[in-house]
This record gives C-alpha cells, sequence and structure tokens, in this order.
C-alpha cells in the first residue's frame, strides 16, 4: 500500500473523532472556568489573585471558543442556506486555523475591513471552501514565504473575497487545471489536490464561483464570488 493512502486515512479518521476530542475537552474545561470564577469571588480584596484567577478565565474561555469553531465547522451536516454576517464567520474560521496558516514564514494579514451585510449561503459549506483557498494559498509559497492577504467587498451583484498570495503564480495553461480533481504539482499526503475543487463545487452550489488569476505584482490572486441570494 503506498505510504500517501496510509497518511489519508490518518487524516481522514482523526477528522472523524474530533467531536469527541471537542466534548472531552469541553467538560474538563467547564471545570477550569467554573472554579476560576469561585477563586475571583473568593479573593475578596486580593487584587493579584483576582487577575490570575481572571487570566486564567479569559485562557479559558479563548481554548473554548477555539473548540468549539473546530467541531463547528468539523461536523458533517446536510447543507442548509442561512444569512449570516461574512466578517462573523471570516473571524470563527481564522480563529483556528491561523497558526497553521502561519507556517513555513508565512504572514497572514487579517482584512483590513470587511463591509457590513448578509451573506445567503451554508455557513459551514462557505467557511470550509474560503478555508480551502487559504490553505491552497499559504501553500503556494511554503518554499519562500510571503503575505497572504485577503479582501472582501460587495456591490450590487454579490461578494467578492479575495485571497492573495506572494508564491510563483500559475504556470500558463494550468488556470483550470487546478480545478481538476486530484491535479497537485506538490508531494505529500497533505497536498491530495482536493481543496480548490472543493472550493468551486461548494460556491457553485450558491450560485458562486471561484477563480484564479495571476497577481499584477506576482504571485497568485484566488477570488470567490457569491451572489446575494444563495440558489435555492
Amino acid at each position: 500500500m503506498d505510504r500517501n493512502v496510509v497518511e489519508r486515512y490518518r487524516l481522514s479518521l482523526f477528522g472523524r473523532i474530533v467531536m469527541g476530542v471537542a466534548h472531552e475537552v469541553d467538560n474538563h474545561l467547564s471545570v477550569v472556568l467554573g472554579f476560576s470564577e469561585l477563586i475571583q469571588l473568593a479573593a475578596g480584596k486580593e487584587q493579584k489573585v483576582r487577575d490570575g484567577a481572571g487570566k486564567i478565565l479569559s485562557a479559558g474561555e479563548k481554548i473554548g471558543a477555539i473548540v468549539q469553531q473546530v467541531a463547528r465547522y468539523a461536523r458533517p451536516h446536510a447543507p442548509s442556506p442561512e444569512p449570516f454576517v461574512p466578517g462573523e464567520m471570516i473571524s470563527e474560521i481564522l480563529l483556528f486555523s491561523r497558526y497553521d496558516l502561519g507556517r513555513d514564514n508565512v504572514t497572514v494579514l487579517l482584512p483590513s475591513e470587511v463591509p457590513p451585510g448578509i451573506l445567503h449561503a451554508d455557513r459551514r459549506d462557505f467557511g470550509l471552501a474560503l478555508l480551502a483557498v487559504l490553505f491552497n494559498a499559504a501553500e503556494a509559497m511554503s518554499e519562500t514565504g510571503g503575505e497572504l492577504s485577503m479582501r472582501v467587498s460587495i456591490d450590487g451583484a454579490g461578494w467578492e473575497f479575495t485571497v492573495g498570495d506572494q508564491g510563483h503564480g500559475i504556470p500558463a495553461g494550468f488556470e483550470e487545471k487546478v480545478f481538476d480533481v486530484g491535479f497537485t504539482t506538490r508531494k505529500g499526503p497533505l497536498h491530495s489536490g482536493m481543496g480548490l475543487p472543493v472550493a468551486r463545487h461548494l460556491a457553485g452550489q450558491a450560485g458562486g464561483t471561484v477563480h484564479l488569476a495571476n497577481g499584477s505584482r506576482g504571485g497568485c490572486d484566488a477570488t470567490i464570488r457569491m451572489p446575494m441570494k444563495a440558489r435555492v
């Protein structure tokens, strides 16, 4: 058996058990948070004790938020369009993905501004599509490092999410080939050639599109365009 098959199975299996891990961590975390609050209440005028308990409580709440969002986006579900605020969804997925996106000397630049407004689509599916595009951009800079940026805009036609990298760009003639299932120019089990095809599929289900083009200053720009209303 090819070793890559073994590693893909490993990733698939751990993807299945993440829900159980999240449940167990959440149970123990509730104890930490509960006793942190009790310490604060019992500390009275002992400010250092109160401050220390506050730091524990704050760290515990951040851990809880990360676990909850990982579990939320990893959970299998039947697609169901809903109205949501894109800025909130972006914050959710970056909460647990920013560290991995920032490997290999990649600097993650958060959107300078996310316009207010509502997007109608399956929140978790769109989050997965955006994650796939983000990780594809980060992987394009795995050898050189660089800046990973995101721009978000909205007009009368709908939403536009553009992820830019500073990698080598797309070779001529490969603009559509990269969307073929299983196509990849990188080695290793993490590079299955599924990210961009999945992103285009999920965006397409909601009436959107995914397009890649070389940037004017090098690298590649991946743009997800989504209509104001989801396809029913």
